[in-house]
């Protein structure tokens, strides 16, 4: 992270106990320009020109054929059905929710004009017990570069180049504080419980985020990933984006949401097990303008995969 230049952070104010650790924006600020970039859209107050060399960016997933030609709401109605009748997943006496993905952010500086930007991988694991307590470890990988003259950049201004691991461990009540207790299993009291302790909603994407945040640092049982299914399937401009193979290799079926609320317009895509129900991916794809940032359009700005969902021991 480069001092002074764009930098991640959480998308929403929150106590550093309950941070939105998977939830990201950039925000720069050089030279008097500000550019806020919220879950993949850039709200632009200063424009200036478009920087001619691209950053690396992650690649685009191929959709192919959607499973079946109905609209999205009935076939994510239908895996909510698929995901409420799978087993519970076995629960060993001394274990807490477990839970590992694997995640990229786009982070870009501007320093006198230049946009440089690097892909920075991260691998995220968390524990959390009944009473709201935790454990999250972050492991962020080298960034990756366009060029070596951006690496070189990248550093020069002070940003990391090597891997580093950080660990945090909370008190009881204050993992994702807004999120505590039983995840409910009823779609409508799932939106209401998703605002709880936070601004209210504005745009059906944001509930669509929610989701995919909740699926990062929450282990769902069979009835609570139902209850996410159809949430999703209630909101409005959902569309079917098709079959597709995600970023660890599992066959799944997309469905995305096109909006500019945050900004810029860009497609916000979740990834469905079409087996048992599970959220498998997250994707967030600037889709006509990528503002001041040095990317390709599309480009994929964030992308996130969900590993591991069990119950295990907490680490000592």
């Amino acid at each position: 992270m480069l001092a002074g230049d764009v930098h991640l952070a959480s998308d929403r104010a929150a106590p550093p106990a309950s941070r939105a650790v998977l939830r990201r924006r950039l925000v720069l600020a050089a030279g008097g320009v500000v550019l806020a970039v919220a879950a993949g859209a850039v709200a632009l107050e200063t424009v200036r020109e478009p920087q001619p060399a691209y950053a690396a960016t992650p690649a685009m997933l191929t959709y192919g054929p959607p499973a079946s030609a109905e609209p999205a709401s009935t076939r994510l109605r239908r895996l909510a059905e698929v995901a409420a009748g799978q087993p519970a997943p076995p629960r060993p006496a001394g274990t807490v929710e477990h839970l590992e993905s694997a995640n990229w952010f786009l982070n870009s500086s501007v320093t006198d004009g230049r946009t440089t930007s690097a892909v920075v991988p991260e691998q995220w694991r968390s524990w959390r017990t009944e009473d709201g307590a935790g454990r999250e470890a972050l492991k962020a990988l080298p960034p990756i570069f366009r060029s070596e003259a951006d690496r070189r950049e990248w550093k020069r201004r002070g940003g990391r180049i090597d891997s580093s691991e950080e660990t945090r461990d909370y008190t009881a009540g204050e993992y994702y504080s807004h999120w505590q207790g039983p995840v409910p299993t009823d779609a409508t009291a799932l939106r209401e419980w998703l605002t709880t302790g936070v601004p209210a909603h504005e745009a059906p994407v944001q509930y669509l985020e929610s989701v995919t945040e909740l699926a990062g640092v929450r282990l769902l049982n069979p009835e609570q990933r139902a209850a996410a299914l159809r949430l999703l399937a209630e909101l409005p401009g959902i569309t079917v984006t098709g079959t597709v193979t995600d970023r660890a290799g599992r066959a799944g079926e997309a469905f995305s949401i096109t909006s500019d609320f945050h900004g810029l317009p860009a497609q916000y895509t979740v990834i469905i097990d079409p087996g048992s129900g599970a959220l498998l991916g997250y994707e967030e794809v600037l889709t006509e303008t990528a503002g001041m940032l040095n990317v390709p359009i599309p480009a994929v700005i964030t992308y996130r995969s969900y590993l591991v969902a069990e119950y295990a021991a907490m680490p000592r």
